[in-house]
């Protein structure tokens, strides 16, 4: 696609044709999953960024508030807020560490092992039925192999 506004890249036409294709897909195939877990944390009564901290809570169990922000992908501070209000539901709990007061622990609470128990196969579901539909299985497993390296 070439660009209304004419600049200059380091970059070859194809070069920069790839980069673009694989930034705006990656980008809409994120928002496409994030509508699919609004829809899911919507039912409920939840925000995404809510139920995104009860998805890594339910998978990797206790852990501190930083590993929330960098597991979730939320700012440390939007984390502490969003930390605030699903404690004040019940859904999860904060607890200092006996080591360090610096550190906050946050694990769910039974109403948020339920709640996690009742969405994640929802949203799992979901984004395996978006996926399967267009993908097969070996290029489900590239696929996730090939972001694996874009991230490492």
């Amino acid at each position: 696609m070439k660009n209304h506004v004419k600049t200059k890249t380091n970059l070859s036409e194809r070069d920069e044709d790839i980069c673009v294709d694989i930034f705006r897909n990656i980008m809409h195939v994120r928002h496409l999953m994030h509508q699919k877990a609004s829809r899911v944390a919507a039912g409920a009564g939840l925000h995404a960024a809510e139920l995104n901290v009860l998805d890594i809570l339910g998978k990797f169990g206790p852990i501190s508030m930083g590993r929330v922000a960098d597991e979730t992908f939320i700012s440390p501070s939007n984390t502490t807020s969003t930390v605030k209000k699903l404690e004040s539901a019940e859904l999860v709990k904060r607890r200092r560490s006996n080591t360090s007061d610096r550190e906050v622990t946050v694990s769910l609470t039974s109403k948020g092992t339920a709640l996690f128990r009742q969405c994640y196969p929802r949203i799992l579901g979901e984004a395996h039925a978006h996926m399967a539909e267009r993908l097969t299985r070996q290029e489900r497993e590239k696929l996730a192999g090939i972001l694996r390296k874009l991230v490492a």
